[in-house]
C-alpha cells in the first residue's frame, strides 16, 4: 500500500511539472515569435530606427548602455558595430549610417533564438514528465535520454554564456543526475526481477 502512495505523489508531483513547463514553453514560444517580430520591425526600419534612437539619447529617454540594472544581458555594443571593416562598398554603408538598428536587430534575432530553445527543452522536459506519469517509474531509458539531454544543452549553454566554472558544474551535475537515475533504474530491475 505504501508503495501505491509513492507512486501516487510522483504521478502528482509530475503532473503540476508538467503543467508548468507547458505554460513556460508557451511563454518561451511567445518570447521567441515576439523578438522575431522585433528584430524583422528593426532591420526593415533601418535608418528611420537609428534616427529615432538618436533623438532618444539627445533628449535622455533612451540610455546606450545594454545593461539592465547591474546585469549585463549580452556584451552588445554599438561602438563594435562601427568598428567593423569590409571590402564590400554597400556592406560598409549599411554598417556605417544603421549601427543601432543591426545591434539591435541581431539582438532580438539572438533572444528570438535563445527562446526557441528554450521551448524545446521545456517540451523534452514536459515529455520527460510525460513518460513517467503513463510508465509509473521515473527510471526508463527514455526518461534518462530525455533529462540527460536537456541538462547537456543547459550545462552547454553555462559553459558558452557564463563561465567556465557554471559549465563545469553544470557538467558535473549532470554526471551525479545521470548516475543517480541509472543506479534508481538498475534498483528498479532488481526489485521488478525479485517479485
Amino acid at each position: 500500500m505504501e508503495e501505491n502512495e509513492k507512486i501516487t505523489k510522483i504521478k502528482k508531483s509530475c503532473s503540476v511539472g508538467k503543467k508548468i513547463s507547458a505554460v513556460f514553453s508557451i511563454l518561451a514560444i511567445v518570447g521567441c515569435v515576439c523578438a522575431l517580430v522585433a528584430s524583422i520591425a528593426i532591420f526593415s526600419m533601418g535608418k528611420k530606427f537609428d534616427e529615432e534612437v538618436q533623438k532618444g539619447i539627445e533628449k535622455g529617454i533612451v540610455n546606450e548602455d545594454d545593461e539592465f540594472g547591474s546585469v549585463k544581458l549580452f556584451d552588445f555594443n554599438v561602438k563594435k558595430i562601427e568598428k567593423i571593416k569590409t571590402d564590400v562598398p554597400a556592406l560598409q554603408e549599411v554598417l556605417d549610417s544603421q549601427p543601432y538598428s543591426i545591434t539591435y536587430g541581431f539582438y532580438c534575432l539572438v533572444i528570438s533564438i535563445a527562446c526557441a530553445g528554450t521551448a524545446v527543452l521545456l517540451k523534452l522536459v514536459s515529455g520527460a514528465f510525460e513518460l513517467i506519469i503513463k510508465e509509473n517509474t521515473p527510471f526508463t531509458d527514455k526518461v534518462i535520454k530525455r533529462v540527460l539531454i536537456v541538462m547537456i544543452v543547459i550545462s552547454a549553454i553555462l559553459l558558452l554564456t557564463t563561465s567556465t566554472g557554471f559549465g563545469i558544474l553544470g557538467g558535473i551535475t549532470t554526471w551525479v543526475v545521470y548516475t543517480i537515475m541509472d543506479y534508481g533504474k538498475t534498483l528498479q530491475i532488481q526489485s521488478d526481477e525479485t517479485l
